[in-house]
This record gives C-alpha cells, sequence and structure tokens, in this order.
C-alpha cells in the first residue's frame, strides 16, 4: 500500500489489535490470527516508520520459529518485503534520492537471530523447500553486505548443504533461484572486502558444483558456470588459475556442453573469466586451447539468437590473447564474420561488428585494421569503413561503454591513418568520421560519464526465468578494455 485514506489511522489500528498478537510469545497459540497479523505489517510497511520496522524486527524473527508453516512463511516474507522498503531522503540533481528504511546499521544487531530462524526452517527435511524463506536470506545477505563477514562460514555451510539436498531431486525452481542467488550475494560481499576469500569459496563450492556437472543436473548447470566465473573474476591478480580451475577448463571446449540453449550465456562468461585470469597460462599449458576457443567462436556466430555471446567471447580474446597468438588466426575469423554478414546482414550484427572493430583499432591500431582485412580483398578496410561502419554509427550510436570504445577506434582512425587523406574518397570517410566521433561525444544518451547501466539492486525483483535465470548477484560489472 502506498497511500491509505486520511480518515483511517492505520497505527492506532496496528497499536490497538495487532501489535498484542505479534508480542504473544507462544507460537502454538492462534496461528491464523498471528499470519493475519504479520501480513498486515507487510501490506502496510510503507506507512511503518523506520522506528516502528526497527521495533518489528525481533518480533518477526520470533515468528521464523512458530511450527506452522503459514506462520513462518508470512514471516520471512515481511522481512523480505521490509528489507526493500525505501524513504526519501532528498532531492540529488533533480531527482528524488531513496534510501533503505532498514539498512546494514539497523539489521547488524539482530543479523545472527535472523539466519537462525531461517535455517532452522531451511535445514528441517519435514518442510518443504519454502522459497520466501530462501528469498529472504537473499535480501538479507545482500543488506548485510560487509556484516556478512562475521557469518559467512555458517552462512556458506548452510548453503552448501541445502544445495546438496535439492541437487538430488530439483523440484522448486524459485527456491533454486533464491539458492543460488543467496551464494552470489556471499561472493560478492565478502570478496570485494577481500579478494583472497575466493580460495575459501573454491574449497566450498568446487565439490558441490563439481557433483552438479557430473550428474548433468540441467537445472542447476547454468547457475554453477555464473558462480564459476564470478569467483574467478574476484580472483586476486597474479595468483593464476589454480589447480581446480586448469582442470575444469579443457571440459568447456566440449561440443556437448554448448549444445543446451541455456548454458551457452553462462558458459561464455566462463570462458571470458578464464581469458582475463589466464589466456597467457592457458595457451602455455594447452597450446591447442585457443583453436578450441575459437571453434565455439564459429559455432555460437552461426545462430542468430547467439551472435551476441560469440562477439562477447571475440572481443575478450583481442582484450586478453597476446597478439601474436592470435593474428595468424584472424584472417580466418575476418572471413567467418564477413560471410555471416553477407548471408545476414541484420542491424544487431552490424552494431556487433562496428563494435568489433572499434575494440581492435583502438587497441592495435589502424594499420592492423586496414593489414587484415585488405588481406582477404584489397580495399575491404575503407569498404567496410565506408557502408557498414558509419552508417551503423550515424543510424543507431552507441551507448556508455561501447560509446567511449567507438571515440578511442575512431579517434585512432583520424590521427593514424594517412590513407585517409590520400584521395578524394578517403577523404569523404574521414569527413565522415570526425561527424560520428563529435556526434557521440555531444550526445547526452551516449552516457559517457556512466559506462554501466547497473542501478541500485536493493529492491529489484529477483525470480526464476524458464529460458535462461540470470543471476542478478552474480552480475558481472562492465569492464573498460582501455
Amino acid at each position: 500500500v502506498s497511500q491509505v485514506n486520511e480518515g483511517i489511522n492505520v497505527m492506532e489500528f496496528f497499536s490497538s489489535h495487532v501489535l498484542t498478537e505479534l508480542q504473544e510469545p507462544n507460537m502454538t497459540v492462534r496461528p491464523m490470527v498471528k499470519a493475519t497479523s504479520i501480513k498486515f505489517v507487510s501490506i502496510f510497511r510503507n506507512q511503518f516508520t523506520k522506528q516502528h520496522l526497527e521495533a518489528l524486527l525481533p518480533l518477526l524473527i520470533a515468528h521464523l520459529g512458530s511450527p506452522d508453516v503459514v506462520v513462518h512463511t508470512y514471516a520471512a516474507a515481511a522481512m523480505e518485503k521490509i528489507l526493500t522498503c525505501k524513504v526519501d531522503s532528498g532531492t540529488q540533481g533533480g531527482t528524488i534520492s531513496k534510501v533503505p528504511k532498514i539498512g546494514r546499521a539497523e539489521l547488524n544487531p539482530v543479523l545472527n537471530q535472523l539466519f537462525t530462524g531461517l535455517f532452522s526452517i531451511v535445514d528441517n527435511v519435514d518442510l518443504d523447500e519454502n522459497e520466501y524463506v530462501m528469498k529472504c536470506i537473499m535480501r538479507a545477505s545482500n543488506v548485510a553486505r560487509d556484516d556478512l563477514l562475521q557469518v559467512v562460514q555458517v552462512v556458506l555451510e548452510k548453503l552448501t548443504a541445502a544445495l546438496a539436498r535439492v541437487a538430488k531431486n530439483p523440484k522448486n525452481p524459485q527456491y533454486n533461484h533464491y539458492l543460488f542467488e543467496s551464494i552470489a550475494v556471499l561472493i560478492r560481499s565478502v570478496c570485494t572486502i577481500d579478494a583472497a576469500h575466493t580460495t575459501a569459496f573454491e574449497n566450498f563450492l568446487f565439490p558441490p558444483f563439481q557433483d552438479v556437472l557430473q550428474k548433468e543436473v540441467a537445472e542447476f548447470t547454468p547457475y554453477v558456470f555464473q558462480l564459476l566465473a564470478q569467483i574467478l573474476e574476484f580472483r586476486p591478480e597474479g595468483t593464476g588459475l589454480g589447480a581446480a580451475y586448469t582442470a575444469l577448463f579443457p571440459p568447456l571446449l566440449s561440443p556437448t556442453l554448448w549444445e543446451c540453449k541455456g548454458n551457452i550465456p553462462a558458459l561464455t562468461r566462463l570462458l571470458i573469466a578464464y581469458l582475463s585470469k589466464g589466456a597467457s597460462e592457458i595457451l602455455v599449458q594447452q597450446p591447442n586451447s585457443l583453436l578450441g576457443i575459437l571453434g565455439v567462436f564459429q559455432k555460437l556466430i552461426s545462430s542468430q539468437a547467439n551472435e551476441q555471446y560469440a562477439f562477447d567471447l571475440l572481443r575478450a580474446i583481442v582484450m586478453y590473447v597476446p597478439q601474436e597468438a592470435f593474428m595468424p588466426r584472424f584472417k580466418d575469423v575476418l572471413q567467418i564474420i564477413l560471410t555471416k554478414m553477407q548471408k545476414k546482414k541484420t542491424e544487431k550484427l552490424v552494431g556487433l561488428i562496428s563494435h568489433f572493430f572499434a575494440l581492435f583499432v583502438g587497441k592495435f591500431g589502424p594499420q592492423a585494421y586496414f593489414e587484415q582485412l585488405n588481406l582477404l580483398q584489397n580495399g575491404l578496410g575503407l569498404n567496410i569503413l565506408a557502408h557498414v561502419w558509419i552508417p551503423r554509427l550515424l543510424f543507431a550510436p552507441p551507448t556508455r561503454l561501447e560509446a567511449k570504445t567507438q571515440i578511442v577506434g575512431l579517434t585512432k582512425l583520424l590521427c593514424e591513418t594517412p590513407v585517409l587523406l590520400a584521395d578524394a574518397n578517403a577523404q569523404n570517410i574521414w569527413s565522415q568520421i570526425v561527424c560520428c566521433a563529435v556526434k557521440i561525444v555531444a550526445s547526452p544518451d551516449s552516457h559517457l560519464d556512466s559506462l554501466s547501466a547497473d542501478g541500485d539492486d536493493d529492491d529489484v525483483e529477483i525470480g526464476y526465468d524458464a529460458t535462461y535465470s540470470v543471476l542478478h548477484f552474480a552480475a558481472r560489472p562492465a569492464r573498460d578494455p582501455f
């Protein structure tokens, strides 16, 4: 409820009829009345002040100990919703700013009791998997953030035990999704403070993850790949891949893994994480691995639905693989890209190609761009600039990180390409590049001051998706190649 009739005093009704029921310590009496009282708090949570909600937290936590499923379920659901409540805190830059009513500081005094109550329900094998309880664990973990350090080992043990149980017979997709989100929150919160904690997460999570992969639990493999990527991305620089990740790499290139559509987004991200943390190490230990990765790229680009992932992988190769390793294969990559464009030149594909070429020019210079394309056909580099790259920028200007990448690539073309001043046609292309660069820089829609579109995630609605369930709290932050 966002607004109530001025003639109705919600807080007076709460104080007279609801609060006394919530304060009743005997959890075995009047369960339906207790559930209804908790539901009242949940429905009118926006009408409660910060102080009211703080006082209610211990009462709701106490009801997690109720033997009645409806009562402890309502208590968990109410807690989760209260943790997303926000209040106006003023105006910043013309926009109303909101802050949580119950934040980390308010939750900390009751954090241990809250997790004790929630996990007493999760651990009870006589109860069905309760998605509202697991969602509350996820939300509380996200609010607690740094304070999770004091309980991380216990919480992680409980979550891995729950994972082992549900992996035997997955039956509640929402519960499973919130379980993996809870693990993702733990990883993000703890490893953001100290990346060295990745070792502990690997030790805890690799055994159940390997069990899921070996038993081919199809419902869980996309989640496992996302979390493996998240842990690897947090791994401290200079520590290499480690024995466990090194051993896991070769099977990831198996064609059968890539046949499952639900695996593709997560597997692509995991391969990118491998390249970002240990491309040189992989090439030394497994010299033929680049061929396998390029084989994955070729498979992905053959499907219009997977073009985005193909180019995500290709950009990662350009960013992280040593130039001398992939450049001998680059002619074949360009042939695959251009053949695909000749067969079906869609707006999306042209956008992906122009983004890739901007990155390539930004990393290795315009001379490499023209040399590689002209190996396929003389004058092809200029032809693509004039008829593919520039028209796309004029028709659909890029935003955020791609906008910056385009600016870097276009600037190098303008400043380091004598061939663009060689004749009238080339000079016309040069002037068009200037127009594109100015248009991107001048447009407020480019958002060059904010390279990521990610916003506040405290109250975002999260849930299972039958097509591909992205783990919100395992999201990979945008990485600036420059």
